[in-house]
């Protein structure tokens, strides 16, 4: 359900480039330092993402510095990371954790229940730590496992629940910038769901498995979501345009406004390519 939030690396100068891949290297720094060599496989784009805004937005003092690690073992990376870092780092910890539990839920992958037991433990610090952040995840988790059981819901109440669970996560404290940050958050998380069960909608309709947008299914289904998709990001970036953005301004926008409709493409090519094989069928 996560790693849709990716910049467009096409429309990005080399000095963007440049300053986001050293955010995601020090994000993987931080994971390893905080929670051992295996929580890196976990790390999300996402929550680089999020390194990037609340460090524009709180501006907190940064350490730079080059690293070697198992991924560029020759070749020393550029990172940059601060307290914000850390905070993402224990999130993407917290997030990865369910993530394989509900893998394993959904497909009975072992991987996905051995990576639950392995991050579950080191999970337990971070309820004292986090304890809004933590329920949030924990309560709208299990309120998408119900829908799921139940079948019942469609694509808002759906979405809504993983909305609110990222809105909590986009507010790292209560100030006057958490009511656009939640709200920020809660529309890109519904963003993000949405478009995860798009691109799980063949697989799942093949199945007979939950998705939620099921019940959208028929003409003009594909316009449908992609308007539902548009909402939502419209949504988000009314939020974002509240807070008083300076660094990374240009880097942020290239992934709320472009970044994060590189998977849609990608769905919509496969989608497309689909139909047009069908069409030749039918008249063949």
């Amino acid at each position: 359900m996560f790693g849709y939030v990716l910049p467009n690396r096409k429309k990005l100068t080399e000095e963007q480039l440049a300053r986001y891949q050293s955010c995601y290297c020090g994000l993987c720094r931080s994971l390893g330092r905080r929670h051992g060599l295996t929580a890196r496989a976990a790390l999300t784009y996402d929550m680089t993402f999020l390194v990037l805004l609340l460090s524009s937005l709180y501006e907190p003092k940064e350490e730079q510095g080059t690293v070697r690690c198992a991924v560029h073992p020759t070749k020393p990376c550029p990172y940059w990371s601060n307290e914000i870092t850390d905070y993402a780092a224990d999130m993407n910890l917290a997030l990865a954790c369910y993530n394989s539990l509900d893998n394993w839920k959904d497909d009975k992958k072992l991987s996905g229940l051995a990576g639950y037991r392995l991050l579950c433990r080191r999970c337990e610090g971070l309820r004292s730590r986090y304890p809004r952040q933590l329920r949030a995840i924990e309560y709208s988790l299990d309120q998408l496992a119900k829908l799921e059981e139940s079948r019942a819901g469609g694509p808002d109440e759906a979405a809504g629940c993983f909305g609110t669970l990222m809105g909590e996560l986009f507010v790292l404290r209560e100030d006057r910038w958490s009511v656009p940050l939640r709200r920020m958050g809660a529309a890109l998380g519904r963003f993000i769901y949405l478009l995860d069960a798009l691109d799980d909608f063949e697989r799942d309709r093949r199945r007979g498995s939950y998705n939620p947008l099921l019940s959208l299914d028929g003409p003009h289904f594909f316009e449908r979501c992609r308007e539902i998709l548009l909402l939502q990001i419209a949504e988000a970036a009314k939020e974002f345009e509240k807070l008083p953005i300076l660094n990374d301004a240009d880097l942020l926008r290239n992934i709320l406004y472009s970044g994060v409709w590189t998977k849609y493409q990608q769905i919509a090519a496969r989608w497309e390519k689909k139909t047009d094989a069908s069409e030749e069928g039918g008249v063949g």
